[in-house]
């Protein structure tokens, strides 16, 4: 039986991610409008997360051995068009890193062959059976997502599109207005769209030189291209954080609780019911379970007169079906939540004790490669050279993988006999600590064998393998994946606008990622929050905000 409280909060707030210390901090900063649904009175406002810390997806670990830094084993880094996070890292007196991608020295490991990213403009060079119009050094240096774009904008509109103007296409008009061979591209899959007007070869190229299998299969037409052209665009550059991304959420949280808001740890909700309150006003009720340190279960009723879901898609599909919002039956809501794909992905973070790719040799004129990425199409895919301590030379390296290579590296996970390297020790200011995400040892060896190769110094043995290793899988429950995309059908700009209040009628909201059109970003989780906070609950922009 569940014990009850005769507490009202005026707002629960399930999930201590982003999206939910931002919103609770918002909710008690923020002036309020003169009609807003909160009235002006002050607010008891309580975040439940179910794990033991703050931070959902955002993730900062001290590497052993490499004190002053902060890897990222989940997300890692905003762009320059994020103006929700500079806002951010500018109200916490956060340090902005520049994070340089594609270095020119760089490798590209591909069909076999060791390229530098500055070889990527010379056709001759390439390992790849690219057409005459698709082999000239502006289209390469332009990239084929952004061709694929220019032909089919050029096909559907009838109008001329190049490089220069790409930028101004209204991708939301585009997509209401014209068809392609008869359909709405939100219809119809963006890799099938490239693959109409760029060749296969092409394609392949694209897929393999951006590291990446998941942003050129799961989306649709209409959401593919604008996401894929604002987020790798030649004009954007990214930055992460010296303290650590998961700051960011940590320090909303602090200042949530200096505001009066209350954080409860270690506990999940089951469900939640809309029902009518005492004072005959709408709420919800909902059911906490809370594992104490003797691992005595403890179940509790909560109302609220609002509850916000900061979650993404499979968080949600964990909670009980049933109530108003959450029934079976209610298609509306399920088509709602279901409008995206989970990406599963994982990230591995490995110390070595020397930065051993510094020392290899690079053509005249080239730095040595101490910064940036490095990618293959091995199934490793993607490598960071993220920091190198000065004093003791050790470095550590972050490996990126997600989409269709996650099946080779499924069978080496199988083997959970962790990497018995150095185990770390606190992660300090809030972090959590590196011994608390362990990696397969199998797994380690194999990513170090194909290190090696994507160097050009395949079983080297004067390379010795890694000191320590960090790994987390993303596609585990309750997160399903490290982002969401809208799949191919959904018509996002009507979905993102539901979802937020997905009934009307009842105090039930949701915010996060998953349903933004940032998709993967931290940037998403703070636009749909501000969504709500903005147009549903009439909490006006706080002072420091630029945006």
């Amino acid at each position: 039986m569940a014990d009850e409280t005769g507490e009202i909060l005026d707002v629960a707030i399930i999930g201590g991610g982003v999206g939910g210390v931002y919103s609770g901090m918002r909710l008690l900063e923020g002036p309020r409008a003169a009609d807003s649904p909160l009235g002006q009175g002050p607010l008891s406002v309580t975040v439940f997360e179910m794990s033991n810390r703050i931070g959902g997806r955002l993730l900062s670990l001290r590497p052993p051995g490499i004190p002053d830094t902060r890897v990222e084993v989940g997300g890692m880094r905003y762009t320059s068009q994020h103006n929700y996070v500079i806002d951010l890292v500018k109200k916490f007196n956060l340090t902005p890193v520049d994070f340089p991608v594609r270095d020119p020295q760089n490798f590209v490991y591909v069909r076999g062959e060791l390229l530098r990213n500055s070889d990527l403009t010379d056709a001759a060079k390439l390992p790849y059976q690219l057409k005459p119009d698709e082999s000239d050094p502006q289209t390469l240096g332009m990239g084929f997502t952004a061709l694929a774009a220019i032909r089919l904008l050029q096909e559907m509109t009838g109008e001329n599109w190049s490089a220069e103007n790409l930028g101004n296409a209204d991708w939301y008009k585009i997509s209401h207005t014209y068809q392609f061979e008869g359909n709405y591209i939100w219809d119809l899959p963006f890799r099938y769209l490239s693959e109409r007007v760029v060749s296969h070869e092409a394609f392949q190229f694209n897929m393999d030189t951006s590291g990446y299998d998941s942003i050129l299969f799961t989306w649709n037409g209409a959401d593919g291209f604008p996401w894929n052209l604002e987020d790798f665009g030649t004009t954007t550059t990214y930055s992460r954080l010296q303290e650590g991304y998961q700051q960011v959420p940590l320090r909303c949280a602090e200042a949530f609780a200096a505001l009066g808001g209350k954080i409860v740890m270690d506990t999940r909700m089951e469900g939640f019911d809309c029902v009518t309150l005492p004072d005959g006003t709408p709420g919800v009720e909902f059911v906490t379970v809370t594992q104490g340190d003797n691992k005595e279960v403890h179940k509790q009723v909560t109302r609220a007169r609002r509850l916000v879901l900061a979650m993404p898609r499979r968080s949600l599909e964990l909670l009980e079906a049933r109530g108003q919002v959450m029934a079976p039956a209610n298609n509306a809501v399920r088509d709602l939540i279901e409008s995206v794909t989970p990406i599963p992905l994982f990230k591995l973070a490995l110390c070595y004790e020397t930065a051993w790719w510094e020392n290899l040799p690079v053509p005249p004129g080239m730095q040595p490669i101490t910064s940036g990425e490095t990618v293959t199409d091995l199934p490793v895919r993607q490598l960071y050279y993220w920091a190198k301590d000065e004093i003791t030379g050790k470095a550590v390296v972050l490996l990126y993988d997600d989409g269709l290579a996650l099946d080779y590296w499924a069978g080496l996970r199988s083997h959970e006999v962790p990497f018995k390297g150095d185990p770390g020790g606190s992660g300090g200011n809030g972090l959590p600590d590196w011994r608390d995400f362990p990696a397969p040892a199998r797994m380690v060896e194999e990513v170090h064998r194909q290190i090696l190769e994507m160097h050009g110094k395949a079983g080297d043995p004067a390379i010795p393998p890694p000191y320590a290793a960090a790994y987390h899988d993303w596609g585990d429950d309750p997160y399903g994946g490290g982002a969401n995309f809208w799949h191919v059908g959904s018509q996002s700009y009507a979905v993102s606008k539901k979802i937020v209040q997905p009934m009307p009628d009842l105090p039930v909201y949701i915010v996060g990622e998953s349903y933004s059109h940032q998709q993967g970003w931290v940037e998403g989780a703070l636009k749909t929050a501000e969504d709500m906070l903005l147009n549903h609950l009439g909490v006006l922009p706080s002072p420091w905000q630029s945006t």
